[in-house]
C-alpha cells in the first residue's frame, strides 16, 4: 500500500497568510438569563459567548489575553493544531495567566474548519469563558448564502463550585430539579420492572443522561433569538459547536427537516443527508440547510439530551414551524443516542444522498420510503459515527510502527461522584506514555451508564467503524453507556497533551490523563506554576462535606462526612427515645465502587470501642457495614434504598449485634421528599434487647 498522509493535503499550509491579531480581556460580569442577575458570570470582551475568532489557512495567529480577574485563567484552542507550548492548559504546556497579567499566544494556522476556545482553569468554562473559532478555506468547498456560527451551551444561576459541591453530596442531587426520578412504580408502569431489578442486581443504577439541573440552555448566549436576512431558497451553513459544560444536545430544524452534514470536528466528511444530530460536549458539526420555498419561519432547536430544556434560533418569515417536543428518556433501557460499536440501528445511510440537497433538493418530508434507519428523501433519522466517511483516505503509512493497543476503562461512582480511567483518578495516575512516530490506539471502554465525550489535545484521530481507509478524523468522540470506541492516531506532535472527558465535572473529578511523549518533561516554570496553582486544574482529591439531620418524635439521627477522592470520614450519631445514644464513625479507603476499609470506633452509652470497619455493596445495591470491635464484639448492618415512587422512598435497615450473645434490631424508614434537601416521614422498628418504637418527623440535608 502506498503511503497515505492521515491529515489531508488541505491541512498543510500552502499559502502565505497575514498575521491576524486579537486582544481578549477576561473579566467577571453580571448576566441575566432567567430573570435572576448572576454576578459571578465570566466573559471575554464583555460577551458570552466570547467573540468569534476568524482566520484563513496560512495566517499567523497572534492572540493577546489580558486577565482582569483576581484568580488565574487559561485559554485552550480546542481542536486547532498548535505547537505544544501554545495549547493552553496550565502546567502541561502553557504558563498560567495569573491575576491581572497578560499572555501572548502565537501559532500558525495549519488547517481549516470549525473549532472553539475555552478556559481550562477550574470551572470557568461553566461561567461563560468559551467562544468560536472559524478557519476559512481559500476556495470554499460549499457555496452558501449565509455562514452562521451556533455556540450551544448550558447555564446555571448557581456558582459552579456550589454545583460541584452538591454533586459530591450525592451524584443524583439534581434529580428533583430536573424531575428525573426513576422508581419502582415508574419502572412497573413502563413495563421495565425486570430491567430495573436486573440493573440493581448488577449493581448498576438507572441511566442518567445529565448530572446537573440547569436553569437554561443557550444558542449564542440566548434562550431564544432570531437570525435576520434569510430569504427562502437560500442556503445556510450552520457551524454548530457544543460548548456546554455537561450537556449533550440534539439538534433539529423545524418538523425534522433534512440538512446535509459536511464536517465533523472541522474535518470534511462526505455529504450526508440527515434529520438529527446528537452532539457531545466539545464536538462540532458543520451542516448545510436549503431553506424551503415556503412562507414559514423555521426553528433551529438544541434540546438537552435529558429533555430538561432547549434553546431556539428562528429564521425566515411567516408561520413558525417548530421542532416537535421530545419524549422524556426512559431511564431503564439503554440510551439509543449512542455512537459506539455495540449499537444496532440498521445499515448506514447512503452518503450520496447528501448531494441531493447539495444541488438544490428540497428539504421537506414528501413521500417516505423506509430503509433501515433512513428515509430516502429526508435522510437518516439520527447521525451515527459509522455513517461518516472522510472525503480522502486517512490510513497510515504501512511502514510506521504500531504500538500495542492501550485500553482505557472509563468508570465512576455516581453516589460519591468520582470518575476514573483504569480504576484511578488523575491525582493517582497522571500519565500515559507513548513514543514519537508510532501509530497509537486507545481503546475506550465505558463501564458506566453515562455518556463520556473524550477529547485528545494536539491531535486528530481516526474512528474506524467499518469505513476502512475513509475512517473520519475527530478531536472529540462520544463513548456511549456500556460502549466501546477506538481512537487511532499518528504520534507526530511531541509534547505533553491533555486527554479527558469533556464533561467538565467528570474531568475535574478524575476522568483525565496527560499523554506524554517519551523524553518530554515539564519545564521548571510549569512545575512552579503547578506548585502555586495546582488546585485550579483537577479537584478529585479536594475535601467535600455533607450533613444530614433526621428529627423524629422518638429519635434524633445525625449523619455527616468529609470525602476526598478515595478517602472518606463518616460519622453517625443516634439519640434514641432521648435517653440513650450511640455514636459511630470510620475513616475508610475505597477500593473500587463496592469495597471500603478502614479504622473506626463506636461509643454507646459512654462506653467507647476501637474497631475495624468494612463496607461492601452487595448485588441488588444492598449496602453492608461491619464494625469489628477491639473486644471481639461485632455489629453488622444491611440497608437498602428503595424509591417506591419518585418522591416516596423506603429505607429498611437490619442490624445484627454480638455482645456475648447475638441480638438484632430492625428499622423501617419511609420519607416523602420535597426535594433533595427536605423530606417528611417516620420510622418504626424493633430495638436491641427488645421493645419497639414508632416516630415521625423531618429530614434535612445540607
Amino acid at each position: 500500500m502506498k503511503t497515505r498522509v492521515f491529515l489531508f493535503s488541505f491541512l498543510c499550509v500552502s499559502v502565505l497568510g497575514a498575521e491576524r491579531q486579537y486582544t481578549l480581556r477576561v473579566a467577571p460580569i453580571t448576566k441575566n438569563v432567567t430573570g435572576e442577575p448572576v454576578d459571578h458570570a465570566l466573559a471575554i470582551n464583555g460577551s458570552i459567548p466570547a467573540p468569534t475568532l476568524r482566520f484563513r489557512l496560512g495566517d499567523e495567529a497572534h492572540i493577546i489575553v489580558h486577565n482582569d480577574m483576581d484568580v488565574p485563567t487559561t485559554l485552550h484552542w480546542h481542536g486547532v493544531l498548535v505547537p505544544w507550548q501554545q495549547d493552553g492548559p496550565q502546567f502541561t504546556n502553557t504558563r498560567i495567566i495569573e491575576p491581572h497579567s497578560s499572555h501572548e499566544f502565537r501559532f500558525p494556522i495549519r488547517h481549516t474548519g470549525t473549532y472553539w476556545y475555552h478556559s481550562h482553569t477550574d470551572l470557568q468554562e461553566q461561567s461563560g469563558l468559551y467562544g468560536a473559532i472559524v478557519i476559512e478555506e481559500e476556495t470554499p468547498r460549499h457555496r452558501v448564502d449565509h455562514d452562521v456560527v451556533l455556540v450551544l451551551s448550558d447555564w446555571t444561576n448557581e456558582r459552579p463550585e456550589d454545583v460541584l459541591a452538591n454533586l459530591k453530596k450525592n451524584g443524583h442531587f439534581y434529580a428533583y430539579k430536573k424531575d428525573f426520578l426513576p422508581s419502582v412504580s415508574d419502572a412497573l408502569a413502563r413495563g421495565n420492572l425486570g430491567n430495573y431489578l436486573g440493573s440493581e442486581w448488577e449493581r448498576m443504577e438507572p441511566m442518567d443522561l445529565a448530572d446537573v439541573g440547569y436553569d437554561a440552555f443557550l444558542i449564542n448566549g440566548e434562550v431564544e433569538s432570531t437570525l435576520t436576512g434569510v430569504v427562502h431558497g437560500q442556503r445556510i451553513r450552520f457551524r454548530i459547536i457544543n460548548a456546554g459544560a455537561s450537556s449533550y444536545f440534539y439538534f433539529n430544524i423545524g418538523q425534522e427537516r433534512a440538512f446535509t452534514v459536511v464536517s465533523k470536528d472541522g474535518m470534511p466528511v462526505r455529504p450526508l443527508l440527515a434529520r438529527e444530530l446528537l452532539i457531545g460536549m466539545g464536538e462540532t458539526y458543520d451542516i448545510i440547510f436549503n431553506v424551503p420555498h415556503e412562507t414559514k419561519t423555521w426553528e433551529a432547536r438544541a434540546t438537552a439530551q435529558d429533555v430538561s430544556g432547549h434553546a431556539s434560533l428562528f429564521f425566515g418569515s411567516g408561520h413558525r414551524e417548530i421542532v416537535p417536543e421530545r419524549e422524556r428518556p426512559n431511564p431503564y433501557v439503554m440510551d439509543h443516542g449512542e455512537h459506539g460499536e455495540h449499537e444496532e440501528h440498521g445499515e448506514p445511510g447512503e452518503h450520496g444522498m447528501g448531494e441531493h440537497q447539495e444541488h438544490g433538493g428540497h428539504g421537506g418530508h414528501g413521500h417516505q420510503v423506509h430503509h433501515g434507519d433512513q428515509r430516502r428523501d429526508t435522510g437518516v433519522e439520527l447521525v451515527h459515527y459509522r455513517m461518516l466517511e472522510s472525503i480522502e483516505p486517512t490510513n497510515f503509512d504501512e511502514n510506521l510502527i504500531r504500538a500495542q493497543e492501550i485500553v482505557l476503562e472509563l468508570s465512576g461512582d455516581m453516589e460519591r461522584y468520582t470518575w476514573y480511567i483504569n480504576g484511578r483518578p488523575f491525582s493517582e495516575d497522571k500519565y500515559i506514555n507513548i513514543r514519537e512516530n508510532e501509530v497509537i490506539t486507545f481503546k475506550l471502554v465505558n463501564t458506566t451508564m453515562m455518556h463520556h465525550p473524550i477529547h485528545l489535545h494536539g491531535h486528530f484521530f481516526r474512528v474506524d467503524m467499518g469505513q476502512g481507509d475513509y475512517a473520519p478524523l475527530f478531536h472529540t468522540v462520544d463513548v456511549p453507556p456500556m460502549g466501546t470506541v477506538s481512537m487511532e492516531f499518528h504520534a507526530n506532535e511531541p509534547g505533553i497533551w491533555f486527554l479527558h472527558c469533556h464533561n467538565l465535572y467528570h474531568m475535574k473529578m478524575g476522568m483525565s490523563r496527560l499523554v506524554r511523549y517519551e523524553g518530554v518533561e515539564q519545564t521548571i516554570d510549569l512545575k512552579k506554576d503547578e506548585e502555586k496553582w495546582g488546585s485550579s486544574m483537577i479537584r478529585d482529591d479536594d475535601l467535600f462535606g455533607r450533613f444530614e439531620a433526621t428529627v423524629l418524635s422518638n429519635v434524633l439521627e445525625l449523619n455527616g462526612g468529609i470525602n476526598s477522592g478515595r478517602y472518606e470520614l463518616d460519622l453517625e450519631g443516634e439519640y434514641d427515645e432521648w435517653d440513650t445514644h450511640e455514636i459511630k464513625g470510620n475513616f475508610r479507603r475505597y477500593f473500587g465502587r463496592f469495597l471500603s476499609l478502614g479504622p473506626g470506633f463506636m461509643l454507646e452509652d459512654d462506653e467507647a470501642h476501637g474497631a475495624i470497619f468494612v463496607g461492601y455493596v452487595l448485588p441488588g445495591l444492598v449496602k453492608t457495614e461491619t464494625y469489628v470491635l477491639h473486644n471481639g464484639n461485632l455489629t453488622f448492618e444491611f440497608s437498602k434504598h428503595i424509591p417506591l415512587t419518585g418522591r416516596l422512598e423506603l429505607e429498611p435497615e437490619m442490624e445484627f449485634h454480638y455482645d456475648d450473645r447475638w441480638d438484632w434490631s430492625f428499622d423501617f424508614n419511609f420519607f416523602y421528599n420535597f426535594g433533595e434537601r427536605f423530606g417528611v416521614g417516620g420510622k418504626m422498628g424493633k430495638e436491641k434487647h427488645g421493645g419497639s418504637s414508632v416516630g415521625a418527623g423531618v429530614r434535612v440535608r445540607f
